[in-house]
């Protein structure tokens, strides 16, 4: 598994919506409409500078994970925060994310991620464990993580169009559907395509759906969020362990959800 790194943070910014769109349903499928790389630079530029207006945020997720070796579908639902502590180049990403399996008590957390902007702690409840894993220092110019999720979270849109092929699938009244291809032999190996579906009166997205070499697909889907909220900086501390857990260090990254299977948004 690559670096995991912001995969937290950069979901809590695929969260981003406001009042006026959480009222609408998941994205439906609109007619198809001529691609048009001018349109689409300009909405990438306006996605740029929608994200750098985020200070903090929570949001209700929903995530879709298909596996197709097993043709098996896990629906889990679940809370997210995100706060930026400080400016410039020492400014952290805190962010926390809860999800359940659908249906089941909100006590009985089935994932569970702090991310103190330093570290990474993810809670095991099987193994009664926390693992913790130092973030990657990014360079000069790079933000920290290095996947596909890095769209979301702090990647200039000129960066983006460099990294990734990007086309303008199709757009209805509500939503800009952006299909993405990797260009590297790396990025082939995090996923072979990917759909991102941004918001047209914000430019902020809505839906990130991807599709693995092996045919697992995974759907993130953001129903209802809050920008801009007052959050205590201290539910993003370094966790202690419940009486009965352990605290270790990881070995290896953790295994991100965000690469598990799904299904995908309208098409």
């Amino acid at each position: 598994m690559r670096s995991y790194g912001l995969v937290l943070a950069a979901l809590l910014q695929a969260s981003l919506t406001v009042s006026a769109q959480q009222a609408q349903q998941a994205p439906a499928t609109p007619p198809a409409a001529p691609a048009d790389d001018k349109a689409l630079d300009g909405y990438l530029q306006k996605w740029e500078g929608a994200m750098k207006d985020v200070t903090s945020l929570g949001a209700q997720l929903v995530r879709i994970d298909k596996d197709r070796t097993f043709n098996t579908v896990q629906k889990l639902a679940g809370e997210a925060w995100y706060m930026k502590a400080g400016s410039g180049a020492t400014a952290l990403n805190l962010a926390l994310l809860e999800m359940r399996l659908e249906g089941r008590d909100k006590k009985e957390i089935k994932e569970k991620f702090i991310c103190t902007g330093t570290y990474i702690y993810q809670f095991l409840p099987d193994q009664k464990e926390i693992r913790y894993y130092e973030m990657p220092k990014p360079k000069q110019g790079q933000v920290a993580e290095d996947n596909l999720l890095s769209l979301l979270f702090g990647m200039k849109a000129e960066d983006a169009k460099r990294r990734y092929s990007l086309k303008m699938a199709k757009e209805d009244q509500y939503y800009i559907y952006v299909d993405i291809a990797p260009r590297s032999s790396a990025d082939k190996s995090d996923f072979q395509r990917a759909r991102l579906v941004l918001n047209k009166t914000n430019f902020l997205p809505r839906q990130l759906w991807f599709e693995h070499a092996n045919g697992n697909e995974v759907m993130w889907d953001i129903p209802n969020v809050q920008l801009n909220m007052k959050l205590d900086r201290h539910i993003f501390d370094a966790p202690k362990a419940p009486e009965g857990w352990k605290t270790v260090a990881g070995e290896t990254k953790p295994q991100p959800r965000t690469v598990r299977p799904s299904a995908p948004p309208s098409k």
